[in-house]
Formats: C-alpha cells, sequence, structure tokens
C-alpha cells in the first residue's frame, strides 16, 4: 500500500473512514478513544497547573547533559501524568523524556509524554500522546503561560480551547512564515551546522523564519495556522509524538525531512506545514 505524503497517519485515517472493521482493531473504538482522550485532557490540566504553581520555586535548575537542564516541574509533572496513566491503564506502556520508558503488558499502547519549561520564557507546554502500533490515536498540548489547551483524535480534528483549528491556506512560500528547530541539542556541532545551513536556504526560500524553541508549540502554531511550516533537525518521540496529530487533524503534513512517512524514532528530523508548502519545505532543507 502507497501511505502517501503523510505516511501512517493518513493511511489509517483513510482506512479507519471506509470500514467499519478499521475500527475494530480497537474493539469499542469510539468509546475508547474518549476514554483515552478524557484521560489525557485531566492530565494535562493538572500538569499544567502544577508546573504554573512551581514557577517561582523551581530551586536549582539541573543539567541532564552539557547543555540540557530538567527542572523539578519537568519530573513532578512527568510523574503525576505516569501515574495517572498507571491507574487508569496499567497495561499500557509509557515513555517520557525524564523517566524513560515504564513498559506495560501491552507494548501496543504507548503514552508518549514530555513537559519542557525552564527560564521564565512562556512558550513551553505538557505534551500527552497515544499511540498504536505507532500510529497516533490521541493528543494533548498544554500551553499554560498561553492559555491555550489543544487536542485531536484520529480522525476527529484538531481543536483549541474546544474550538476547531485548521491549518493556513498560504500557499506561497514566498508569503509564508516558517519556523526551524533550535541549536544545541543532541550532538551540537553537528545540528548547529545543519541549522546554519537551512536557516540560510529558508531565509531565501520563505518570507520569515523564526526560532520559537519549542517543538510543542511550533507544533500547535502550525495547526491554528500561525506559521506554515516547522523543521525540526534534531527531534525525539516526546517531540513530536503529539504534534504530528495536531497538523495532520487540522488539514497539514507531518513528514520525515525528505517527505517520507514519520517513524516517531530518536533522532528524527521531520517537517510539519500547512501541505501546500511542503513540496518546497522538503526541497528547502534536503
Amino acid at each position: 500500500m502507497d501511505l502517501g505524503p503523510l505516511g501512517p497517519i493518513q493511511s489509517f485515517v483513510s482506512l479507519a473512514g471506509k470500514s467499519r472493521r478499521a475500527f475494530s482493531i480497537f474493539g469499542l473504538f469510539m468509546e475508547d478513544l474518549k476514554k483515552y482522550l478524557d484521560l489525557a485532557e485531566r492530565l494535562g490540566r493538572e500538569a499544567g497547573e502544577l508546573c504554573l504553581r512551581l514557577q517561582g520555586e523551581l530551586g536549582d535548575v539541573k543539567y541532564k547533559s552539557v547543555k540540557d537542564v530538567v527542572t523539578i516541574a519537568d519530573v513532578g509533572s512527568e510523574k503525576l501524568i505516569v501515574e495517572g496513566i498507571r491507574k487508569a491503564f496499567p497495561s499500557h506502556s509509557i515513555r517520557t523524556e525524564e523517566m524513560g520508558v515504564v513498559e506495560g503488558s501491552d507494548p501496543d499502547f504507548r503514552w508518549i509524554i514530555t513537559v519542557n519549561f525552564s527560564r521564565g520564557i512562556p512558550l513551553w507546554g505538557i505534551s500527552i500522546a497515544l499511540h498504536y502500533k505507532g500510529k497516533p490515536l490521541v493528543a494533548v498540548i498544554n500551553l499554560p503561560k498561553l492559555g491555550e489547551f489543544y487536542t485531536a483524535t484520529l480522525g476527529g480534528g484538531t481543536f483549541m480551547n474546544g474550538k476547531r483549528v485548521y491549518v493556513s491556506k498560504e500557499s506561497n512560500p514566498l508569503h509564508a512564515i516558517v519556523s526551524n528547530g533550535d541549536f544545541n541539542v543532541g550532538v551540537a556541532q553537528e545540528i548547529n551546522a545543519r541549522n546554519s545551513r537551512n536557516f540560510a536556504r529558508e531565509a531565501e526560500a520563505f518570507e520569515r523564519v523564526k526560532c520559537l524553541g519549542s517543538a510543542v508549540v511550533e507544533s500547535c502554531f502550525v495547526a491554528c495556522g500561525r506559521i506554515d511550516g516547522f523543521v525540526m533537525t534534531m527531534s525525539y518521540p516526546w517531540d513530536i509524538a503529539a504534534g504530528a496529530l495536531m497538523v495532520t487533524e487540522a488539514g497539514g503534513m507531518a513528514t520525515h525531512i525528505d517527505g517520507t512517512p514519520m517513524q516517531f524514532v530518536d533522532s528524527e528530523q521531520v517537517l510539519f506545514s500547512n501541505g501546500l508548502i511542503h513540496e518546497t519545505l522538503v526541497k528547502t532543507v534536503l
């Protein structure tokens, strides 16, 4: 089967839309999906409230690597989310940025979580996604300082604060605004060189190039049409697991950097866009 430009995300939506048998993989699919979304929403809101309470009392910021920080808000909110998932769905597996992998007896269902929070910059968020056999089912992203709460379900659309949102309709790259992933993530020398090259090429191809520094924020901004594309030259599943569904359910595209299907693996390079500028984005950064 040709998976098309959206890869497993688009093909799975297409299959589910054609036949109720596709839903039978999940048993009572719609009911289960609602349970998963309700849990993710509740935990996303609780984690956001915890982070906001902890803002003024983070204490010493720790470094898990030379240039990668972790705070008590990161760890505390992840713990809250993991405990909530384990209580509700003890058989499900979980992967988080700080706590690592919590294996369950049913590895087909995998929750992927991150909280990026430090320094008081308001562009941070809580990201919770549930994947089934590597395909996104449910996504929640809470951007507490912006007062924005995003949700998406497979085949059900993307919503911000309960209102349906869509990607932009900008088709002219010279009028498009894109964002590029930040520097000093992963193998710094290699990533920084790649980012520098991408910025130079993007500046020629598009109207404006931003660097917002948060994949969960940038994916939401693509999904609601504030920016037209996002390039991430170094990602982990927790960076993109929820954002990919947000973008595709809002009508956009989410692919590997060469336009092939995303794999949701460590060190993956990805592109999110409104779909209309995606081909140009691929050609620009390859």
